[in-house]
């Protein structure tokens, strides 16, 4: 079972949006521990990881979806 190239092409990019989120993620994750900053920034910090974190999921979950429907109408 193959997806079309549209569908397919879609659920690419949102693979590759979701990866761009994960390193955001991680990048703020390690601010958001990093003892050297306010504790402000710290904050800020886990709250943008956590809606990267959140994007990326849902990204995924958009490819998913893509590809299921795809399947489901061959």
């Amino acid at each position: 079972m193959s997806i079309n190239g549209a569908s397919q092409d879609k659920a690419l990019g949102y693979e590759l949006a979701a990866q761009w989120h994960d390193k955001q993620e991680k990048a703020c994750r390690e601010i958001a521990n990093d003892i050297r900053v306010g504790s402000h920034v710290n904050l800020k910090a886990a709250v943008a990881a956590t809606h990267h974190g959140a994007s990326a999921a849902g990204l995924r979950n958009a490819a998913s979806e893509l590809r299921r429907q795809d399947i489901n109408e061959q």
